[in-house]
């Protein structure tokens, strides 16, 4: 059998081996296993880098007072630029809305999921790492001149990680044109994540938020690429400051500002337009005690009297009215109990 396979052999040593098309195969074998080295050195050397990066943000915010806000890639369609301008939004507006708190933007990785974890896990980690107070990051999937989706996980001041608030919506697109507007809705957005007191006028004096309220009127008067949703969280931060803080000209952009909304076409979330009518009826009723008019007064009325009769069917408030009968029965029970021992038995 080995004498009959030395001509087959032969002949390929001499027509195969030594031939040129041998020898390409040879070299393109070799040129395919370096790439597939350098492509696997490559992402040792690029998962080494992330590593490190994500170990010196972790390391920025340890020694540092105040807040700490970190703001990961916004990744998707223009995704870069967006987070440059969030960055600069926030490095220049956000002081008009801690109220003298010193705080600190950091540059967070990009957030990813691990395995069966979500990217809130992986986020709850992260601040967890670099003891930030908030993380931001945000994804594009409407095209370069859409709205950002933002999710955002704070601690709100004094919350551990672990039991963070989270926050998701929408920020309008920065653009040269309208950052002068814009940046500071931004701003705000976040600090209200950061402190979500400011959502609620009567968390802070009245000489606090009178530049806050303009600064969300000013914003709600040039909507500009503003989501509906957004639209709606300004304006009801404002109106909740401007009743705290009073006086006609709120108590006026107060009152115009939920009558549009209440007069829309589009269908209202039941908690906004609860909300937009306790908020109509407050102001008409601080108007008419400045300049008594019956109208207002009647009109405010109409509107509180719906409010009440919307908020009937909440079920929080049914759970709490049950509750507070429950109470009441055991009151009632513990005073004939009383009784009971004091007249011998009778109860009557």
């Amino acid at each position: 059998m080995p004498t009959q396979l030395t001509p087959l052999i032969n002949w390929f040593e001499t027509s195969i081996v030594g031939s040129p098309l041998w020898s390409g195969l040879g070299l393109a074998a070799a040129a395919l296993f370096g790439l597939l080295m350098l492509w696997t050195l490559f992402k040792l050397v690029a998962r080494g880098v992330r590593s490190v990066s994500e170990t010196l943000s972790g390391r920025k915010r340890r020694s540092t007072q105040g807040f700490g806000i970190a703001v990961a890639p916004i990744v998707g369609p223009g995704g870069s630029k967006q987070t440059k301008a969030v960055i600069a939004a926030l490095q220049e507006h956000l002081g008009l809305f801690t109220f003298g708190s010193p705080f600190e933007i950091v540059k967070a990785p990009r957030i990813r999921s691990r395995g069966a974890k979500g990217l809130r896990a992986s986020a709850v980690q992260y601040l967890e790492r670099s003891s930030t107070d908030l993380v931001l990051w945000g994804a594009r999937t409407g095209g370069k001149q859409k709205a950002s989706e933002v999710e955002i996980l704070s601690c709100a001041g004094s919350l551990a990680p672990a039991d963070a608030m989270h926050f998701e919506g929408f920020f309008p697109l920065l653009t040269p044109q309208n950052q002068d507007i814009t940046s500071r809705a931004v701003a705000y957005l976040v600090a209200r994540a950061l402190q979500p007191g400011l959502s609620d006028g009567s968390a802070f004096k009245a000489e606090k938020l009178e530049p806050v309220a303009d600064i969300l009127v000013a914003c709600l008067e040039n909507p500009e690429g503003t989501q509906e949703r957004t639209r709606r969280t300004l304006e009801h931060d404002y109106s909740s400051m401007a009743l705290n803080i009073g006086g006609e000209t709120h108590l006026t952009r107060v009152a115009k500002l939920r009558r549009q909304s209440l007069s829309s076409e589009e269908k209202l979330p039941p908690s906004f337009e609860v909300h937009a009518r306790i908020d109509l009826g407050r102001a008409l009723l601080g108007l008419a005690a400045i300049n008594f008019d019956p109208v207002r007064v009647r009109e405010a009325m109409d509107h509180l009297k719906i409010a009440v009769e919307m908020l009937k069917s909440d079920q929080v408030l049914q759970l709490a009215q049950v509750t507070n009968q429950a109470v009441q029965q055991g009151q009632a029970m513990l005073a004939n109990r009383k009784r009971f021992s004091v007249t011998g038995g009778s109860t009557i």
